[in-house]
């Protein structure tokens, strides 16, 4: 799902900043389509739902068994992403390059070495509970 992610990122890219994308603020949004972003919003949701459905499908014994394998499935997929999307554009150039990280419920933007670090802590969080249940 990575991948999938990183290559519709690769096309809006392409599509809505052919000279390069740089984030200083919210504002980097502005030459997307509203319709755009909405369905860019809906893409965002339905990855959550698609991790949340996983961890309820694989997870047998309990909620906190179920929490580990979402938050072992999220931090996998959030790692991967970035390495898709190196491989795809070279970019991020270094883990301070600011991205757009979540647009729910509002745009976040943090330099990319913010997700890679909760997700480490996300997949350390997951082994523990996954260790104790």
């Amino acid at each position: 799902m990575a991948y999938v992610e990183s290559a519709v990122v690769v096309y809006l890219r392409f599509l809505y900043y052919p000279d390069g994308f740089f984030v200083a603020d919210a504002a980097v949004l502005s030459t997307v389509p509203q319709d755009t972003l909405a369905i860019e919003i809906g893409r965002e949701a339905a990855t959550i739902l698609m991790l949340a459905a996983v961890a309820l499908l694989t997870a047998r014994r309990n909620w906190w068994e179920r929490l580990a394998f979402f938050l072992w499935t999220f931090a996998v997929w959030d790692v991967f992403y970035y390495v898709w999307l190196y491989v795809f554009l070279r970019w991020p150039r270094d883990l301070m390059t600011l991205d757009v990280l979540f647009m729910i419920p509002g745009v976040w933007i943090a330099p990319v070495a913010l997700p890679i670090v909760i997700s480490g802590i996300m997949a350390v969080v997951a082994v523990v509970i996954l260790k104790r249940t």
